[in-house]
């Protein structure tokens, strides 16, 4: 029994869920949330909530301008507030007209980098009694626990891709030199696995291509190779499409590199399209 419950914590989803099971019960608030933020979406990962107090589960995506916490992370509202309506800017939150918003705490999350990957928050329908800022200092290092889990993890999903480029090495296409159909299929599952671990979608660019003559084909692939450099993983899918593993863009840029490879084609006489997608997700957004 005492070794099931003292078991090591091994993953940042495992973490996520015991410090918010643990801040919901410490706290008392009606809901804990792990949020990512990823262009203008604040995204829940993970919430506990118990009393199912508000219409919010994993998966849901709320405006980031929307939210208590956008304000939070600019610094002009507070990291916690007994009594969050008495704040001017959470008030005026479009947030705070859609829920019952007495209470609010939250902090950031920083990935490796020091970036904001989304943050740990909660919130009641209920004001809270006037000391209960005495919970921020135990907030704020569970955050920076969260981040060091997330750390370590991105560089795991780092060393593993540099393994998947190693590992299917003999399913490329001789003719590119891109991973073929089948290698391609088997990276992008990995990355899929490794996506749904943090919640946050690795994106990709698919880029069709009408190819006239057989040169043309080259002129495709030296096109994605001076836009991108040598170490991004493509894959040759068929005869005249391409796709691009981008695991370090945010989804709004991923359709402007395909913006400068259409071009870079243009060029040379080669009408092409693209589609920005997350592996995660599969929720293509087609140009």
């Amino acid at each position: 029994m005492i070794r099931k419950l003292l078991a090591p914590t091994l993953d940042f989803r495992e973490a996520s869920r015991l410090i918010l099971e643990y801040l919901q019960e410490q706290t008392g608030l009606a809901l804990w949330m792990i949020t990512r933020t990823e262009d203008e979406g604040w995204i829940v990962l993970d919430h506990a909530a118990p009393d199912g107090v508000y219409p919010l589960d994993p998966g849901d995506m709320i405006q980031w301008s929307d939210s208590f916490c956008r304000h939070m992370i600019d610094g002009t509202a507070p990291q916690i507030a007994h009594h969050a309506q008495s704040i001017p800017e959470f008030a005026s939150s479009a947030l705070s007209k859609k829920l019952p918003i007495g209470a609010y705490a939250g902090v950031p999350i920083l990935d490796r980098d020091g970036e904001v990957f989304g943050t740990l928050c909660g919130i009641d329908p209920d004001i809270q009694p006037n000391d209960f800022d005495r919970h921020l200092p135990l907030i704020q290092l569970l955050s920076r626990m969260l981040g060091g889990y997330l750390s370590m993890e991105l560089q795991l999903q780092s060393l593993q891709r540099k393994n998947d480029r190693s590992s299917l090495n003999q399913m490329v296409d001789p003719t590119t030199s891109c991973f073929n159909p089948e290698g391609w299929s088997r990276l992008t599952q990995r990355e899929r696995e490794r996506a749904s671990r943090l919640g946050r979608p690795s994106h990709a660019l698919r880029i069709k291509a009408d190819l006239q003559e057989d040169h043309d084909l080259h002129h495709v692939v030296a096109a994605i190779k001076e836009e991108f450099g040598s170490n991004y993983l493509v894959g040759h899918v068929t005869n005249n499409q391409f796709e691009i593993l981008l695991e370090d863009h945010e989804f709004s840029l991923v359709g402007k590199r395909g913006q400068s490879i259409q071009g870079r084609l243009a060029q040379n006489g080669i009408h092409s399209d693209y589609d920005a997608f997350s592996l995660s997700h599969l929720d293509d957004k087609t140009h």
